[in-house]
């Protein structure tokens, strides 16, 4: 089974990434913010959890994502592989991670500079129905303001304003670069400039996962 990771701060553009890899090689997505919007939606004992961290900017503990991406990783739909979008995120994380196992593994680093992921995450909006996430800059959904998957009125989340953007990046840098660190100490992770245009940034993604 193969396994690819994504790694990126907020707003670099490793959800879209996940799609397109998803649709071109039939690997799974994982990502660890549909799980957690699941979560919420369900409003389940997890899902409030999650919403206090959230709604102060914070990441969401490390057990709490573990258990949620190990169980998603063994379930019976995944037999070819599959992509982790946002996880891990942590050196607890890799840990927890390392117990299941890949006959290949690829990590990819979207870099992306300050000003860019605030100004796209400011013009981001998303379902509060089904979760699906979209852009005014670059994914723009077909009608104005409604998801393209479910009909439903899109919204931005109440946490998506510029200081807790700024505090999310800082928290980002701190605990996932020594994450980042440790897959380049391995030799199987791939670094792109994600600055640029989506689709361009696709085209030398497709050529490392494939």
């Amino acid at each position: 089974m193969k396994r690819i990771i994504l790694f990126g701060a907020p707003g670099s553009g490793k959800g879209t990434q996940a799609d397109k890899i998803e649709k071109e090689f039939s690997y799974r997505k994982i990502s660890t913010g549909d799980l957690i919007r699941a979560e919420v939606y369900k409003k389940s004992v997890i899902g409030k959890k999650i919403e206090e961290f959230s709604s102060k900017g914070l990441l969401v503990p490390n057990e709490i994502i573990i258990e949620m991406v190990k169980n998603k990783v063994l379930s019976d739909d995944i037999k070819e592989g599959y992509i982790l979008d946002g996880f891990p995120r942590t050196l607890d994380q890799v840990k927890g991670l390392s117990v299941v196992p890949a006959e290949e593994e690829v990590a990819v680093f979207l870099r992306v500079d300050e000003d860019v992921i605030v100004k796209r995450i400011l013009s981001r909006v998303s379902c509060e129905n089904c979760g699906k996430i979209f852009n005014t800059i670059f994914r723009i959904p077909a009608k104005v303001n409604i998801c393209d998957q479910c009909g439903t009125t899109l919204t931005k989340r109440n946490d998506d304003t510029e200081d807790i953007i700024k505090k999310r990046i800082i928290i980002y840098r701190a605990e996932t670069l020594p994450v980042i660190n440790y897959y380049r100490g391995k030799g199987n992770l791939r670094e792109l400039d994600a600055n640029r245009d989506i689709n361009t940034v696709w085209e030398e993604i497709r050529e490392l996962v494939k």
